[in-house]
């Protein structure tokens, strides 16, 4: 402690030279516990002219909220939260489906949470598709890990070495994510172009649906019901044309 007080009244001393006026400081070591929620912590800390310091980073880790870096000689003081880690474990995990979230993309076995409480577990279905007639987006709400992420779009991308892939095997850099606005169902672009197929035949009338309900016969043309966005009278409409709930 005598090392910084000699230091510190030193440099107060160089200071008033400078300056043309002399400037006394009374420093200690802070004699005061110091508690956080009421838990206490050690914090090292100085008492100068009756005034309490503590160095910045020292407090961001006691107290949290905030953290303190030093860059360009430039304090910089971010109040952001630190991004949680991706999932990258091969085990199954827990999506709730829509949730905006930072993890890994969804893999057979997850088990998908959806809005009511249903849980799915995410299986491959005949055309190879991961959730392939579930019902589900489990994939809805992903951020990646550059942080972008929308409510119903969303993005596969490369990050380093790592090489995003779809159910089909195709390797995939922003392709959009569709969701069915009918049967709550969400796919990845190429995914929805191995496993949809136009409508043989003509509709008999609008709003009539596909057999795999991915297609709607819209003014004597089938439109792909999962890049629509319907309203929600709209819906109902498609809904009471197909005798759906």
């Amino acid at each position: 402690m005598k090392r910084f007080t000699l230091g510190f009244i030193i440099g107060g001393v160089i200071c008033s030279a400078l300056t043309g006026f002399a400037v006394e400081y009374a420093v200690t070591a802070n004699p005061f516990p110091i508690r956080v929620d009421g838990a206490e912590k050690s914090i090292e800390g100085y008492n100068i002219n009756d005034s309490s310091y503590f160095k910045l980073r020292d407090v961001a880790d006691a107290v949290g909220g905030f953290t303190v870096g030093f860059a360009n000689n430039t304090i910089t003081i971010s109040t952001q939260a630190a991004p949680p880690e991706l999932a990258d474990t091969d085990e199954p995990i827990t999506i709730h489906e829509g949730e905006v979230s930072q993890r890994r993309f969804a893999r057979e076995g997850d088990t998908v949470i959806k809005a009511d409480g249903t849980a799915v577990v995410l299986a491959v279905g005949p055309h190879g598709i991961l959730g392939e007639g579930q019902g589900v987006a489990p994939d809805l709400g992903l951020e990646t890990p550059t942080g972008f992420n929308k409510r119903v779009e969303a993005y596969k991308v490369f990050s380093g070495t790592t090489d995003f892939k779809d159910s089909t095997g195709k390797s995939v850099v922003n392709a959009h994510y569709y969701v069915n606005k009918v049967t709550g169902e969400g796919h990845w672009s190429a995914e929805w172009m191995a496993m949809t197929s136009e409508p043989a035949t003509d509709g008999a009338f609008n709003y009539q649906l596909s057999e795999d309900r991915n297609w709607i016969w819209m003014d004597s043309e089938w439109i792909q019901m999962y890049v629509q966005d319907p309203t929600e009278a709209e819906l109902q409409a498609i809904r009471d044309a197909n005798g759906l709930d």
